[in-house]
Order: structure tokens, then sequence, then C-alpha cells
């Protein structure tokens, strides 16, 4: 029964996986072909792009960039309960790049993972991308790291920067070699989430984590293998990491079914 619900939830969750894709295609292929919108419209990060330079987004309101300011800010609160559910059911680049990653062997992608003490290393440069960006969005500087992004460089087609196809090549070949290269390295919103969750936790507020039945676990580290985040689920019965985007694999791949589930955070 357990095992059924796993797969049946892992099927839901590639179905929302697909409609977003197709979703973020159809709003790519909507500004590339009219011109008329800009891709910040609908990119999350314009909270911090526009939202910090309140001269900018006095001026940018009128082009509707306040609704990616708006998505940005729900996609926060929202982590602050159930986590970062958003890159694992919503994010059309997430998604594809769990798609690169999934044609390498099954061999491959069960060994071919990071030493956690590397991992522990690399996960800092997206801070010091988000710290950067932050800096330059205060200072009225957006566009240079805005120039850089890999949604904003697909939308400006054929007349892609050189910079920004610079970093979807590394996106790109990253994330057929290592899992979701993109969010867990490079990805400056992924940072701004985990902030945002360590401001939930100092304020008391609870959010929804995966929990390991420490009675029914045999320490076979099969979750582990599966994690796309690198995770060791077995250092706690509750997965603190902030780096959890709650995609239910360690679930389903478990060979004891109910032995890994999510529950509310009671600590």
């Amino acid at each position: 029964m357990a095992k059924a619900k796993n797969s049946s939830a892992q099927i839901i969750r590639l179905s929302i996986q697909i409609v977003f894709l197709l979703l973020g295609f159809g709003i790519l292929s909507m500004v590339m072909i009219t011109g008329k919108q800009a891709i910040h419209s609908a990119c999350p990060y314009a909270a911090v792009c526009f939202g910090l330079n309140p001269y900018q987004l006095l001026r940018l309101t009128m082009q509707l960039f306040v609704s990616g300011i708006l998505l940005g800010l729900l996609i926060l609160i929202s982590n602050l309960f159930i986590g970062r559910k958003f890159c694992s059911y919503i994010c059309p680049l997430g998604t594809v790049q769990e798609g690169l990653f999934q044609v390498r062997k099954r061999k491959y992608r069960l060994q071919k993972k990071l030493p956690l003490y590397l991992e522990s290393k690399l996960v800092k440069l997206r801070y010091i991308i988000l710290t950067v960006t932050v800096i330059l969005a205060g200072t009225g500087l957006a566009y240079c790291h805005i120039q850089l992004c890999p949604i904003y460089g697909l939308s400006r087609l054929p007349a892609l920067a050189s910079g920004a196809l610079i970093v979807i090549g590394i996106s790109m070949v990253g994330a057929f070699f290592t899992e979701r290269f993109w969010c867990r390295f490079l990805c400056p919103f992924a940072a701004l989430m985990n902030i945002s969750q360590a401001a939930g936790k100092l304020f008391g507020i609870k959010r929804r984590l995966i929990r390991r039945n420490l009675e029914r676990c045999t320490d076979c580290r099969v979750c582990c293998l599966y994690c796309p985040m690198n995770i060791n689920l077995l250092e706690e019965e509750y997965v603190t990491n902030p780096n959890c985007i709650g995609c239910g694999l360690c679930a389903e791949k478990c060979p004891r079914p109910g032995t890994i589930d999510e529950c509310r955070e009671t600590k």
C-alpha cells in the first residue's frame, strides 16, 4: 500500500512538472515572438532584480514586472511552511535538469555522487551569487547580472548574449553529469529560499519535513543514493537540511515502504 502511494505521488509530481514545463515554454515562446513583454514578469527572482530598488520597482510596475515580484514573494512564503517544493514540482529549469540527468545510465546515476565534504563547499557558490546580485540590484545595476540569467538569455533569442550562453552551457553540461547542477550550486533563488527557511525557523514557524522511521530503517543508504540534492538522510530523524526539495524519491526508492514519509515538524 505504501509503495503504491509513493509511486502514485511520483506520477502526480511528474504530471505537474510536465504541465509547468509546457507552460514555461509557452511563456518563453510568447515573449520571444511578440517581444512585448519581458520574461521578468513571470520570474520569481524579479523580487531581487527589481524589488530591492524602489525607483526601479515604481518605474517597472507599469510593465507588469510586479507580477514576477509577487510570484517570488508567494514562493518564499509557501517555502516557510512546505519547504522547497517549488523546485521539485514547478520550476521548469529544475525539470529540464532532472530529465537531462536521467539520460545517464542507472549505474552512473547511482555511483557518481559528489563526496559530502565537496558538496558542502560547492553549495556556497549560490550564496556568493545571491550576494552579488543583491548588491547589484540594490545599487541599480541589476542589468549586469540579468545579462547572465539563463532564462532571460533564452527569451532574447536569436540575439542571445554570450554571457547567458556560457551560463546555459555550464548549467546543461553540469546537469548531464551532476544531478540538478544549477539547483545545487548556482541558483541564487535557491539560496534565498534557504535563507527564508532559516528566518522561519528563527520565528518558530514549523514546516513539513521528510521523516525517517528510525525503528524501521536499516541504514541501507538507498534513500541517500537516489536523493537528487545529495543529502545524507541518515544524519537525523527529520530531514531539516534546507536543500531538501521534498521530491519524495527517497520514500519511493526505499526498499522498506512506510519507512520514509512527510509530516509536520514537531520540534
